[in-house]
């Protein structure tokens, strides 16, 4: 859970950290079809961009080779240590999800710069932007009678 928050927010705000783990709990809570465990919602194709080689080869190569190479990423690299401590402090309860997001079940967020046409989809499709923190939008699916 640690990896997966620094490869979606390393460069964020706290709260974009916190933002980041809440989808993922909220996922297992919430959503099925995406796991029933942390390792199995994060690993779900096409849900974290970082798992995917089309986010770009070095960016994947990179976090493979942090996976890979556990002890040594997270001796050397500060930004994964403050990831995992986040993780950690959200599992043991100390660290609360981000109330916004998880009074909503939100499961969805994305960068709009980097997919704007998975945002106009989502739009169209009644989704609904319910918090932005930093570059990444956060959605509400709205419930359809």
């Amino acid at each position: 859970m640690g990896l997966c928050i620094e490869r979606e927010a390393g460069g964020e705000p706290i709260e974009g950290k916190i933002a980041v783990g809440t989808v993922i709990l909220e996922r297992v809570d919430h959503r099925d079809w995406d796991g029933e465990t942390i390792k199995e919602v994060i690993l779900k194709r096409w849900q974290f961009s970082w798992t995917m080689p089309e986010a770009g080869e070095w960016y994947y190569n990179d976090a493979v080779a942090m996976a890979s190479n556990w002890v040594d990423a997270y001796r050397q690299n500060e930004s994964l240590k403050k990831c995992c401590d986040i993780a950690t402090g959200m599992l043991q309860g100390e660290i609360p999800r981000d109330p916004d997001l998880a009074a909503v079940h939100c499961c969805q967020y994305l960068n709009p710069r980097v997919a704007p046409d998975v945002k106009e989809k989502w739009l169209v499709s009644g989704m609904k932007v319910i918090k932005k923190i930093g570059r990444h939008e956060f959605f509400k699916e709205e419930k359809r009678g």
